[in-house]
């Protein structure tokens, strides 16, 4: 059998071991902060934002950003119905409430249009996603939040290195939110980061993120109810490494992509998610819709190729169909790629090989 072709997996080299070697034996006593203040201000100046706090995962640093905007129950917030459900879920977490809305089929991302159909007086801010490393369509997305007084939030989680109009994913929003996970094109295990250009927004998140202390009355002394959401030297090691070789990490994603993309781009109802005019995706996780002139189900196609040691994943289900959120909305292009989405494999150790012969196995089974 051919070697596992993974869907996502990390590349590493001698700098990110050396990184967290010199961590494990100095990153203590005055110098325990050295690698998560470091890690910080690459990515602030990667990314072109003032502030950062890093986390011990993305989903507490899109928690903090709703949390420091004050979300409360009674307040709605925009969101897409195509993502991972930490996208939704940090923001229940503040009791406000989610209205979802449809994305785009050629981007899978949030739909603009949608947004402004959306709000009302409840409305309080945008939460969207740049889906798999695709930028999300900014300056519409912007105008709208203006024009309401809206906040917005960037689920950059799998987006580090992708650009809208030569301006960095993350950058636009109050928050921008990254994630270091495993999966991810920057991986420390796991680990996220926040990033916003607002003092008074950082502070917040600040406190909030080292459990509400402030040391006003007395040592340990807290204020408010705060959450331990700060990462630890070691992972904050490993991911400044990978932060520092995202340019290397995001041309090695773009050129998976370009392997697939050549040899299924004529393929009939194959239906690649790709970047727009005037937009540059990571690529993070290549994805494409399955026409519905492929017979075989799509669950299937899956369960066929990991047979094969093939590695794809499904797209995501509808967050409004679970059953913690109330409402059911009817979102069809987020339906269609729930129903027909694919992601294909993209682990950094993929070779042209490993893409030749996926291709040459996807395309038996679809009986292409």
């Amino acid at each position: 059998m051919h070697k596992k072709i993974s869907f996502a997996g990390p590349w590493i080299t001698q700098k990110e071991i050396d990184y967290v070697v010199d961590a494990v034996k100095n990153g203590w006593y005055e110098t325990f902060f050295k690698d998560i203040k470091a890690l910080e201000t690459t990515m602030a100046e990667y990314v072109g934002r003032k502030y950062a706090l890093a986390t011990h995962c993305c989903t507490l640093s899109l928690h903090l950003s709703a949390a420091s905007l004050g979300l409360k129950k009674g307040d709605e917030v925009i969101c897409p119905d195509f993502s991972w459900v930490a996208t939704a879920t940090s923001v229940a977490y503040t009791g406000a409430t989610l209205v979802f809305v449809d994305i785009d089929p050629d981007t899978w991302n949030i739909d603009p249009k949608a947004i402004e159909r959306a709000v009302n007086d409840k409305t309080k801010a945008i939460m969207l996603v740049h889906t798999f490393g695709n930028p999300s369509d900014m300056n519409p997305i912007m105008e709208t939040a203006k024009k309401y007084n809206l906040a917005v939030i960037e689920d950059a989680a799998p987006a580090l290195g992708a650009q809208y109009k030569g301006r960095k994913v993350g950058g636009f929003g109050d928050f921008g939110c990254f994630s270091f996970h495993g999966a991810k094109i920057a991986a420390s295990g796991e680990g996220g980061i926040l990033l916003t250009d607002n003092k008074d927004l950082y502070d917040r998140a600040s406190l909030l993120a080292s459990m509400g202390r402030t040391d006003r009355k007395a040592v340990f002394w807290a204020d408010e109810i705060g959450y331990q959401y700060t990462i630890g030297n070691m992972a904050a090691a490993l991911a400044r490494a990978q932060v520092e070789r995202i340019d290397e990490l995001v041309a090695r994603k773009r050129q998976i992509f370009n392997w697939y993309y050549e040899r299924l781009k004529d393929v009939p109802g194959f239906k690649f998610i790709k970047e727009k005019e005037g937009c540059f995706s990571n690529y993070c996780y290549p994805s494409a819709l399955l026409g519905d002139n492929f017979k075989v189900d799509r669950d299937d196609v899956l369960a066929q190729l990991r047979e094969h040691n093939i590695h794809f994943r499904p797209a995501f289900p509808r967050m409004s169909l679970f059953p913690m959120f109330e409402q059911r909305y009817p979102n069809p292009e987020a339906e269609k790629a729930e129903r027909r989405g694919i992601s294909l494999a993209s682990a950094a150790n993929l070779d042209e090989e490993d893409i030749d012969f996926t291709c040459k196995t996807l395309l038996k089974i679809l009986k292409v």
